[in-house]
């Protein structure tokens, strides 16, 4: 009978390389199930409805959470997000994380 054995820990990873303002390079790592569903509801929300400030909440949290999930184990709040980011970054960061993801999961290998 053969033995047979996977080893999650030797899974060949993707990483999202992204460099803050403040030249922090963070490592990120694929979004867990909870901020993949976040992210894919802000990208359909429509801003256009929310008050200014609601929106700069929305799209910070999400940053800092799928920032925060990085190899570096460094936190990235909501407040660092958006004091020091615009809805237009912010925005565009989400778009290419999002591609990122999108791209890896449809190509694993």
């Amino acid at each position: 009978m053969a033995s047979m054995s996977f080893d999650f820990n030797k899974i060949p990873r993707s990483f999202f390389t992204v460099t803050l303002k403040d030249d922090r390079k963070l490592v990120v790592k694929m979004p867990m199930k909870k901020t993949f569903e976040r992210i894919t509801a802000v990208q359909q929300m429509d801003v256009d409805n929310m008050t200014a400030d609601d929106a700069m909440d929305t799209l910070a949290a999400i940053c800092a959470e799928a920032l925060s999930n990085n190899m570096n184990k460094e936190k990235v709040t909501m407040g660092f997000m958006a004091d020091n980011y615009d809805i237009e970054e912010m925005t565009l960061f989400i778009d290419d994380f999002m591609n990122f993801v999108n791209g890896v999961k449809n190509n694993p290998n």
